[in-house]
């Protein structure tokens, strides 16, 4: 009787054991996108990361890409304390954002290869002519308990060309990497289908494709795909909490945290019920739960870029602006004060006759009174180096044509120019040509631009002469690496000092007695260089 009591009781022992060892927990997954080197970002996702870990052993962080570039932290290192606080945290799985391709193609594969995350990404491949093989696993299949969810990566194929597209080419300027532009969705099913099989019980993808940009957008994936249970998106800066139906009317979430930490992301797999999504702002987190392991990586950053970005540099009368009033960005399709003080630098500082500065590349205003080195290099944050190139008046004015070709959307080909102006009809449809890359191609028979003039040496201004040459100063990711769309891909390279753009905007600060004027650069504007009829 004893030796069975002890069989029995040994027996429901083993039982609760076993049943524990398999007791199935909630899974939480923290995400975000587009944080651009917003450093408290990453304190407040690992505070959420350390809570989450306090309720279940099964936590993840993610992101959906553009975490390198954006900011003095990102650009001074050219990454790399990006890389050392996402280990901090630390991350999981990242996917690619276009901005990650800032610094090249080989100090990309060098940042993404000491993160300790996972990158994934379906659709970022040597070009098939070269081999076709992808650079990072599409997918990864993380193992929470019996639970398996499998994280797909997908960039956004404009990358190509909103990078700087020479960074793709060899010398010759053939295009030796693929973002499969025309199967972009084909790469994700594929990934998802492989996945499934695999035995992932969820499917989330990290896509940095925008719910913004068709035919190649998120709520064109979902649609077009099936076997998807969520789409972690980023690129376009939005705030999104929804749901779409996919290829086979299934509901899918659509979720995206706007950018720079603005808000957290939090998917909650839970034991029974269904999935949970929930956008938290980061106000609410308990600042005595701030990880030390964080902020202490974070302030030795800080403490050495504290001298280098606090140097003063000059004086400014008056607020350079890149948004109105209302706190809308204007500056990629109007002008602006802070877009003529950079052009006029260009011009200046390059001794051409005409400058010119795109839309975006100008990151952040200037405010009035001292002007550190630190907003310089906020204000063009991608390390570009000064260029020249020279062109024909009718390049020149076919150039201008894309720079206008999506107006009054906001585009960031959109130029403003020093010693050029000119004038659009809006009414007219654009006629510009792109090629199968999305590049600049040539202009139609109609044009937008119905009158542009170049500024002469005694301060007039005539009509651009179609049959005569003019030298143009800019950024050399504009006029010889193809941005703004290769607008500039016909001109003709010209000499010019090797200089970065920040040094370009110090000299030119010095040519105006180390102070911006009011009078020069006024907030309403009285000297128009873009106009519309």
């Amino acid at each position: 009787m004893r030796t069975h009591l002890l069989s029995v009781c040994l027996s429901g022992i083993f039982l609760i054991l076993t049943s524990g060892c398999k007791r199935r927990h909630e899974v939480v997954i923290l995400f975000e996108n587009d944080i651009h080197c917003a450093m408290d970002a990453y304190v407040d996702i690992a505070a959420l990361r350390d809570s989450a870990l306090n309720v279940t052993p099964y936590v993840s962080v993610v992101s959906s890409g553009d975490f390198f570039q954006g900011d003095i932290v990102g650009s001074l290192s050219r990454g790399q304390y990006i890389v050392d606080i996402m280990n901090t945290v630390p991350y999981d799985v990242v996917t690619l954002g276009n901005h990650e391709f800032d610094y090249g193609i080989e100090r990309q594969r060098q940042l993404c290869d000491e993160l300790t995350a996972d990158v994934v990404c379906c659709n970022f491949s040597i070009h098939p002519r070269e081999g076709g093989h992808l650079l990072y696993a599409p997918y990864v299949i993380r193992k929470f308990g019996p639970v398996r969810v499998a994280f797909v990566g997908v960039a956004t194929p404009s990358t190509i060309h909103t990078s700087t597209p020479t960074y793709f080419m060899d010398s010759t300027g053939q295009v030796i990497y693929d973002f499969h532009q025309t199967n972009t969705f084909v790469c994700v099913q594929q990934a998802v289908n492989e996945a499934r099989a695999k035995g992932a019980d969820y499917v989330i993808v990290l896509s940095h494709l925008g719910d913004d940009t068709p035919p190649v957008s998120s709520p064109n994936l979902i649609t077009a795909t099936k076997g998807i249970d969520i789409v972690l998106d980023g690129h376009a800066h939005h705030v999104i909490r929804q749901r779409l139906n996919n290829s086979d009317g299934q509901p899918v979430w659509l979720a995206s945290t706007g950018s720079k930490g603005k808000l957290l992301g939090e998917i909650t797999i839970p034991v029974e019920g269904d999935v949970r999504i929930r956008l938290i702002d980061p106000v609410t987190i308990d600042d005595s739960a701030l990880p030390q392991r964080v902020t202490d990586k974070i302030a030795y950053i800080e403490s050495c870029l504290d001298s280098l970005v606090n140097k003063p540099v000059g004086y400014s009368e008056v607020n350079l602006l890149d948004r109105d009033s209302h706190k809308t960005r204007i500056i990629r399709w109007q002008e602006t004060n802070l877009s003529d003080f950079a052009a006029d630098a260009l011009r200046a500082v390059g001794q051409a006759q005409i400058g010119l500065i795109h839309g975006g590349g100008l990151r952040a205003p200037i405010d009035t009174g001292v002007i550190t080195l630190g907003e310089l290099i906020s204000l063009f944050p991608f390390n570009n180096r000064l260029a020249k190139v020279s062109m024909t008046g009718q390049q020149l004015l076919d150039a201008m044509e894309v720079s206008v070709a999506s107006y009054p959307v906001e585009s960031g080909d959109f130029h403003i120019c020093s010693g050029l102006r000119y004038c659009i009809d809006s009414t007219i449809p654009s006629s510009v040509i792109w090629d199968k890359m999305k590049m600049f191609a040539g202009v139609g028979d109609t044009r937008r631009i119905v009158r542009m003039e170049v500024e002469t040496a005694n301060g007039s201004w005539l009509p651009v002469n179609p049959e005569a040459v003019y030298t143009v100063s800019g950024l050399n990711y504009t006029l010889l690496s193809g941005g703004a769309s290769g607008m500039f891909r016909y001109a003709r390279p010209m000499e010019a000092e090797d200089i970065k753009d920040t040094e370009v905007l110090q000299r030119y600060l010095h040519m105006l007695g180390d102070t911006i004027r009011t009078s020069q650069y006024p907030e309403d504007l009285h000297e128009h260089r873009f106009e519309v009829m």
